[in-house]
């Protein structure tokens, strides 16, 4: 029976023996991941908050949800075991919770200060970058973008116009102009041009080729859309801009032929069209910005505010996990001290590993019971023996028919038989430690006498 309550109580140990090594495995691993969190949610917002959409950024939002949520959970049940440790009024549990409340404080103070500082220092930033001068700077290259972008779709349809207006004053001087006379005609008015067209082709009203310049080759034609002839016919000269070629292109109407249009086209720098769209691009990103500015702050500070809690969180668990590891020895010293003060000399606190001041306070505790335990042990034997040796005396005494009365060295009565107490007429437990000469005033000349006699004595 002994052998099997021995074996229940070694495996009820390894079991719980287990769940601590558990449980301080996964406290190690969050506080391991809170940094992670931390780090991977500064670069997401770095990088995404005023791109917006950004697919890491929301996964990384909702690891730092997840993870505030197992925090809380920890941190409820923590506060939960030690209020549940303070209302039953158990050692050390008001140590753990001054200790949890000036870690909150700790964790809560400079967080709410650094997001003050960041919402004033984000807010500063953003209105120098909507400062008016920027906008007009922003504004400025745009119309700058645009000008260049006008001029060349201006002087596009400028000559285009002027090729037109030649084909068909030359229509008119030949009714009967053939595809081939038709040709040569449209090569002279592409040389005749000031700004080159390298591109001149004539089409009809369903994108078919019907005469096409010098050095205009049928791999370079790319025929309009439907909608664009249509557009053409209805007297408007089409410009085509053509981003991927690096070419603006100029639809218009022949007014002298029936069914003919002009279809011409001219090269420009792919570099300035590149530089053209991304002005473009980033003026409609600084106008957007600048429209959703007051949405950007807030979703900021909602991001920040969430980020905060979780930091405020992780350092409550830690606080608890730090607070219970403090507060543990503590508590059990106390425990044991008020099991001293009791009289339990037996008691003993667990000795843990390191030589900390805990560490040393708990060896020094179980030393100090240890010894007093020792010396208690001793003072209980020797007035064990005392006690043996005054009841020895006391028989004797009890026997002895003449009057005895044994003196300390300062004259108290120590030691007092029955005769001797009948012969004085004292009562033995009144008189016993009382000065003799207070006791029995008789005796007051022969005790001085006495002492004189102890002091000439050298």
């Amino acid at each position: 029976m002994r052998s099997e309550t021995l074996t229940l109580a070694g495996l009820c140990l390894v079991r719980w023996r287990e769940r601590r090594s558990v449980r301080a495995a996964a406290a190690w691993g969050m506080i391991a991941l809170g940094p992670i969190l931390a780090a991977l949610t500064f670069a997401s917002l770095s990088d995404s908050l005023f791109l917006g959409g950004n697919e890491a950024l929301r996964f990384v939002l909702l690891a730092d949800f997840v993870y505030a949520l197992v925090v809380a959970a920890f941190v409820a049940r923590r506060l939960g075991e030690m209020l549940a440790a303070r209302r039953k009024r158990s050692a050390g549990s008001r140590l753990h919770l001054r200790l949890m409340r000036v870690f909150t404080v700790v964790a809560l103070a400079p967080t709410l200060l650094v997001a003050v500082f960041a919402t004033i220092t984000l807010n500063f930033g953003l209105e120098g970058w909507f400062s008016e001068r920027v906008r007009n700077v922003v504004a400025n290259s745009l119309e700058a973008a645009q000008a260049y972008e006008e001029e060349h779709r201006r002087t596009l349809q400028t000559d285009a116009g002027v090729l037109a207006q030649f084909l068909d004053d030359q229509k008119e001087r030949y009714p009967l102009l053939t595809g081939g006379l038709l040709r040569e005609l449209l090569t002279r008015g592409q040389t005749q041009m000031q700004r080159a067209l390298p591109k001149a082709y004539v089409i009809d009203g369903d994108g078919q080729l019907r005469a096409r310049g010098e050095r205009s080759y049928l791999f370079d034609f790319n025929p309009p859309s439907v909608e664009e002839i249509a557009r053409a016919d209805g007297g408007e000269v089409v410009v085509i801009e053509d981003w991927a070629n690096d070419e603006f292109r100029a639809l218009l109407k022949l007014n002298a032929f029936a069914d003919h249009f002009l279809y011409v086209s001219r090269p420009v720098d792919g570099n300035i069209l590149g530089l053209l769209d991304e002005t473009q691009a980033t003026v409609r990103l600084y106008q957007q910005l600048e429209a959703d500015r007051g949405r950007l702050l807030f979703e900021f500070a909602l991001i920040y505010l969430g980020f905060a809690l979780v930091v405020i969180l992780g350092a409550i668990w830690m606080a608890l996990w730090f607070a219970e590891r403090l507060a543990r020895p503590v508590g059990r010293l106390a425990s044991a001290a008020a099991r001293v003060g009791e009289g339990d000399f037996d008691v003993r606190v667990p000795e843990t590993r390191g030589d900390d001041e805990i560490a040393l306070l708990g060896r020094a505790f179980n030393d100090m019971t240890r010894q007093v335990k020792g010396q208690r042990d001793a003072l209980i034997e020797a007035n064990i023996e005392t006690e043996r040796r005054r009841r020895l005396f006391d028989s004797v005494l009890s026997g002895v028919t003449a009057g005895v009365v044994g003196l300390d060295g300062e004259g108290r009565i120590e030691v007092m038989n029955a005769a001797g107490a009948g012969l004085l007429d004292l009562d033995p437990e009144a008189a016993w430690g009382a000065p003799l000469r207070e006791a029995v005033p008789e005796f007051a000349d022969l005790l001085a006498r006495l002492d004189a006699r102890r002091a000439g004595v050298v």
